[in-house]
């Protein structure tokens, strides 16, 4: 299987700094990837760190996170089903082997759960996404949760792990300045290697004072 962002079950979303606890999501394998599952409190404004969940939500199976989503939801919470689509560096896609990233205009289109037309915010920079304080990934986001769908671009290095249990994860807002897709890629390509995972999730958005009636 290919690694995507998170692992698989439950985890914490914390927010930098604070250690305020801001959400919770809840992954499974789904489709070309893996279909997660978000619950978050506030927009967390490119600024927040994925860790273990807490000693409750350990084991819990996906029936569970369903069932839980009600004692969990709070009013104006935002809950974002994304689907994460895995590209290997090297995989071969509608004939063409990914041994550069395509361009924009010619990477697969997103796929959305349930079908629809972030945990990220589109701001114009390029997202960090670090590990053992090391900078491993990069992230780009069109649209965000404000709106009805949104997309994330990720690119996973192989040093990578998914984030919860044994690895957190720390994502963050670089220094670097991307206008478009199109420039995401062209960086992403500088770093885009064996063993890379490029994910792109689409992310389906509920913004309202009660949970969905199916999460």
């Amino acid at each position: 299987m290919l690694k995507g962002q998170l692992a698989l079950g439950a985890v914490q979303i914390v927010n930098t700094g604070s250690e305020e606890v801001i959400g919770y999501a809840y992954t499974v394998e789904n489709g070309l990837g893996q279909l997660q599952r978000w619950l978050l409190y506030r927009d967390p404004q490119n600024a927040f760190v994925v860790r273990p969940p807490p000693p409750s939500m350990e084991g819990w199976s996906l029936a569970d996170w369903q069932a839980g989503v009600k004692g969990l939801w709070r009013p104006g919470s935002y809950y974002v089903w994304a689907q994460a689509d895995l590209y290997r560096h090297g995989g071969t896609y509608q004939g063409v082997t990914w041994t550069r990233l395509p361009s924009a205009s010619k990477l697969p289109p997103p796929t959305y759960y349930p079908s629809a037309p972030r945990q990220l915010d589109p701001d114009g920079r390029i997202i960090e996404v670090r590990q053992s304080l090391k900078a491993l990934g990069l992230a780009f986001s069109i649209r965000g949760l404000t709106d009805a769908s949104s997309v994330e671009y990720w690119l996973l290095p192989e040093a990578y792990q998914p984030a919860g249990r044994a690895a957190p994860a720390t994502i963050s807002v670089g220094a670097r300045q991307a206008s478009s897709l199109a420039a995401f890629i062209d960086v992403a390509n500088q770093s885009w290697a064996p063993g890379c995972t490029f994910a792109i999730t689409g992310c389906v958005n509920h913004h309202q004072d009660a949970p969905p009636a199916r999460p």
